[in-house]
């Protein structure tokens, strides 16, 4: 059986990379022939605009402005790093070369919706892949480009809001409709999927959780770093990351190291070491190797969870929708881990029981890979 993956990828963030890599991998274990569609995001500077990828759905002035200041923005935050800029790419292109399977690249919807895919199913992937936010069309994850009669199913799909906007609640009713199965990642989207579209969805876990410790660590590259360190990764800028893993550091008497989301360094001082070029492979040993982890991402949690390692999770507390990572640590029974921007820092940084969160790990990656065999199967 022949599966195509449509998710997002190629966009230099280590949690899209990582997350499309495992869903192809978890497939391939389980005995399928599986390989991402590689359909670029908008964001890839390769991606051809037309008018086929018109959004959907109305954004306001705002919305439009920021999206076409954000290549100019990228471009200067990325001067004066250009030999660090091409090494991070590099990495994340050998990455993929080396593992994971794709079909030709697509680099508009009108390539993607001529070419004569022959899949036996057809998968929408994880990530944020249904947020009525992505400024080009999103019919091409729901599955637009695929033959009729297809068999469609969704695993761990995430919507990355917590209301679809007015003007889009009947486009996503209707090809919520179209799928044979549907998985979710976060929980709250178990109930939007019913109340937009009346169908059942099952909640799983992220792609990421699938694969083990031990078959991550086959595609990792080795951290050279000797003493013990604490983990940064900020996805989005919050100094109280900072101060926080600061605490930890005077209180473990560990260095802090940083997973800059850029080839550009992001503390000026000296005080913390950025990594600047770090590929997919080289976050995963990152990960693996650290004493502590402090994020404000959802895959930067997973992954801290998945290698049982210390960590922090802090929420922005302007941000209304944290449903992933607050979703993903209720189910772990880690909710403690959860510190919201500016609360008074812990007194005690107490260590972590791996024992309990590790058989609540192990039963949701056997109930979620089961999911995805009978929704591929056509048994669910």
């Amino acid at each position: 059986m022949k599966i195509g993956i449509i998710t997002i990828l190629k966009v230099g963030n280590y949690g899209a990379e990582l997350q499309a890599y495992a869903t192809q991998a978890a497939l391939k274990r389980m005995g399928y022939e599986a390989e991402i569609i590689d359909y670029l995001f908008y964001k890839n500077p390769d991606y051809k605009k037309t008018r086929k990828s018109v959004p959907l759905f109305r954004f306001s002035l705002k919305k439009r402005l920021a999206e076409a200041l954000y290549p100019v923005i990228a471009r200067v935050k990325s001067t004066g790093s250009v030999a660090t800029a091409k090494v991070r790419r590099d990495r994340f292109a050998k990455f993929h070369e080396q593992n994971t399977s794709m079909s030709a690249t697509y680099r508009s919807m009108e390539e993607l919706y001529s070419a004569h895919l022959d899949y036996d199913v057809y998968l929408t992937g994880s990530d944020q892949v249904w947020n009525p936010g992505i400024y080009s069309s999103v019919d091409p994850y729901f599955l637009g480009f695929a033959p009729q009669g297809c068999r469609r199913v969704a695993y761990a799909a995430s919507f990355g809001v917590s209301v679809i906007p007015e003007d889009a609640r009947a486009y996503y009713s209707s090809q919520l409709k179209r799928y044979d199965a549907i998985g979710v990642r976060e929980n709250s989207a178990v109930a939007m999927v019913r109340e937009l579209s009346g169908r059942d969805a099952r909640w799983v876990l992220d792609p990421t959780l699938l694969l083990t410790q031990e078959e991550w660590l086959k595609v990792a590259s080795r951290v050279d770093i000797a003493e013990p360190y604490i983990l940064i990764y900020e996805l989005t800028p919050c100094p109280y990351i900072r101060q926080l893993a600061e605490h930890i550091s005077r209180e473990r008497g560990w260095k802090i190291v940083r997973i800059c989301k850029s080839a550009a360094r992001e503390d000026k001082d000296g005080k913390i070491e950025n990594i600047t070029d770090a590929g997919p492979a080289e976050f995963i040993g990152l990960f693996a190797s650290a004493g502590c982890v402090v994020t404000n991402s959802f895959h930067g949690t997973a992954f801290a969870v998945n290698f049982g390692r210390q960590f922090y999770t802090v929420l922005p507390r302007r941000k209304r929708n944290n449903s992933r990572q607050r979703s993903l640590l209720e189910l772990f029974g880690l909710t403690g881990r959860l510190l919201v921007e500016g609360d008074p820092l812990p007194c005690d940084v107490a260590d972590i029981d791996y024992g309990r969160v590790g058989a609540v790990l192990e039963n949701e990656r056997a109930k979620s890979m089961e999911f995805l065999k009978q929704a591929v199967d056509g048994k669910e």
